[in-house]
């Protein structure tokens, strides 16, 4: 394709310039890519341990000219198997254990929330609330009753969307066509779809297939993309 929104990395999105969800093994590289100063990250959330999502913490752990260290913020759980995973290379990060549905009052001014999810781990939706609430969950295959309750009135979702359909559908993981169902009862105004494969569609085709399918308020993530609100 020569369309560069169908040159895809590995997802991650950066709140304010200070908050990051997930650390991807290329994140140092996006950053660069987007002319993003590394050292005005203050705080990390993770939605869970694999290695696609939490890898890039060594390159963020070894950010010269920081003033002091990152937050590196998720559950007992995830946390233990990042120490388990990377042993030293974290040591950078000031380590804080979060409970599920806790609220975290960040020194950013946003308040954050783990909501747990289905996924092949320990996984959760990052909710996070600095003025208008949005909520990121990259990667589940599911949402239990108790969860979505948590997922109400949001300005935008970015969720799961590795497939668009039931064929090539990854375990663990929903598809696009389930996410339009996901969406329209969880009454988000804005859903956007991300950790999307390079089999799955180009962006243009499925652009089409999610506002097909859903209507507007649907679209996909990319690369590079910013988001006001």
């Amino acid at each position: 394709s020569q369309d560069i929104k169908d040159n895809r990395l590995r997802p991650s999105i950066l709140v304010n310039q200070k908050l990051l969800l997930d650390a991807p093994p290329d994140i140092y590289h996006q950053l660069k890519k987007f002319a993003i100063n590394p050292t005005n990250i203050t705080d990390i959330i993770l939605t869970h341990a694999h290695d696609d999502h939490i890898m890039g913490l060594y390159d963020l752990g070894h950010i010269y000219q920081k003033k002091q260290k990152i937050n590196l913020i998720s559950t007992q759980g995830v946390l233990t198997y990042v120490r388990k995973k990377m042993g030293v290379s974290i040591m950078g990060f000031k380590q804080i254990e979060i409970k599920p549905f806790e609220k975290i009052d960040l020194d950013i001014q946003f308040s954050g929330w783990l909501i747990p999810v289905i996924h092949s781990v320990e996984a959760y939706a990052v909710k996070i609330k600095a003025g208008k609430p949005l909520v990121y969950a990259p990667e589940f295959r599911k949402i239990l009753p108790s969860s979505k309750k948590y997922l109400g009135d949001l300005e935008l979702a970015i969720i799961d969307g590795s497939s668009k359909t039931g064929e090539g559908q990854a375990k663990g993981h929903e598809t696009i066509e389930e996410g339009i169902r996901l969406g329209q009862e969880i009454k988000a105004k804005k859903i956007l779809f991300t950790n999307i494969g390079h089999k799955t569609d180009r962006h243009e085709a499925l652009e089409h297939f999610v506002k097909e399918k859903g209507g507007q308020k649907f679209g996909i993530a990319f690369d590079g993309l910013e988001i006001t609100m």
